[in-house]
């Protein structure tokens, strides 16, 4: 949900937005056939843009730089006819991309950096609500600041992530881009010829392989039957995939028919052995967002723009274990300051330092300011020097 911003706020942060475009318009990657790309944009006013194609990055840019968007877009589908409508696009192929978010992953620490605000009049709370009590409206927004537990949580999924698709579907390192996402999350892109012709259908099994959905003692070969369960281990064995993850978390030190029957007697029969399998599912499944890898014709965000709702760049990650969001995505130069009215008490860290502010009238960077502001959690009173 977007939230409408009031006429100050958008014309700084139009202002800081098409001023970083000016500066660091070299960061925008175009993508790989660029012409067979569907371009989207979010305007300050909350207007969607889409069906737009550009054969040029130049001209992209043009555009970009012309009209300041809040967001900027470009499809995973490949398509023969970029600017028709959907059904008449001809598709032919699509990147497959995995969104790893915050709210998958449903961390404890996430009530204490977690805000709820009003689409209408811009009241902040931290518990959760469904009703603004000052104006009663129903439209409120979820906000999140990522903490540095919740960084690391987000960097070691997309590392299980990796590892599974290398693994378990063989494919190559060179073949895959994490970005940042710009606000609490990564994105993991796959470029390999093999997958890209992959309909809706094919990609939601591979989600649900990842998420270890559907796992059942029938896929290690114990078979539930009228006198208990009977024992076949497959012919390929144990030596790879779920099924060696399985084995291994569960400790079974040699697999053989009898050792399994033993061990499964051990546990209390088929159905202990199925709930154990369910909760190493759980465990070791990964927490993805399902929709966005079967979407075949969904828009991501550009690497290179700004993500209007935190003024933070999408970028790739060429080392995920030194990359720090709040320093690395954030190119806004702090050589002037601006006042800004928090709409709630805050403690957080940008660009290496740390801000506690409250609800009265402070002097931050612009860094700072543009941060808050795109969160929908200060606005901005006026600029000094």
């Amino acid at each position: 949900m977007k939230i409408e911003i009031n006429t100050k706020n958008k014309d700084f942060l139009v202002t800081l937005f098409k001023e970083y475009y000016f500066k660091n318009i070299g960061l925008l990657s175009p993508p790989i056939q660029m012409h067979n790309r569907e371009f989207g944009f979010m305007t300050f006013d909350g207007r969607v843009i889409r069906h737009l194609t550009f054969s040029k990055i130049g001209s992209l840019k043009a555009y970009i730089i012309q009209n300041v968007p809040s967001d900027i877009f470009c499809s995973n589908a490949y398509y023969q006819f970029p600017t028709f409508p959907i059904n008449e696009k001809r598709w032919r192929g699509a990147d497959m991309i995995f969104d790893i978010d915050l709210n998958d992953l449903t961390l404890p620490c996430a009530n204490e950096h977690t805000f709820y605000i009003c689409s209408n009049c811009g009241v902040v709370s931290r518990d959760l609500i469904n009703l603004c009590h000052e104006c009663h409206s129903t439209k409120i927004l979820k906000n999140t600041i990522p903490c540095f537990r919740c960084i690391n949580s987000l960097k070691k999924e997309t590392k299980n992530l990796i590892e599974f698709l290398k693994k378990d579907f063989g494919i190559q390192e060179q073949n895959l881009e994490i970005s940042f996402s710009g606000n609490t999350g990564f994105h993991v892109v796959v470029f390999q010829n093999n997958y890209l012709l992959l309909d809706s259908k094919s990609r939601s099994d591979i989600v649900g392989y990842l998420m270890g959905k559907n796992l059942s003692p029938e896929s290690l070969g114990v078979r539930n039957d009228k006198r208990g369960y009977r024992i076949k281990i497959p012919l390929s064995g144990y030596s790879y995939g779920w099924r060696k993850r399985i084995v291994q978390k569960m400790k079974i030190p040699e697999v053989s028919n009898d050792q399994l029957n033993k061990f499964i007697k051990k546990m209390g029969g088929y159905q202990s052995f199925k709930n154990e399998i369910d909760k190493i599912a759980y465990e070791l499944g990964l927490k993805i967002d399902p929709q966005v890898t079967t979407d075949i014709h969904r828009i991501f965000r550009m690497v290179g723009s700004l993500n209007g709702k935190s003024g933070l760049s999408k970028i790739v990650c060429n080392d995920l274990d030194k990359f720090d969001p709040m320093n690395d995505s954030c190119f806004f130069e702090d050589d002037r300051n601006v006042d800004i009215s928090m709409n709630i008490p805050l403690k957080f860290s940008i660009k290496g330092k740390k801000y506690t502010l409250d609800k009265s009238i402070s002097t931050v960077p612009i860094s700072v300011a543009v941060f808050l502001i795109s969160k929908r959690l200060a606005n901005i009173v006026n600029s000094s020097s």
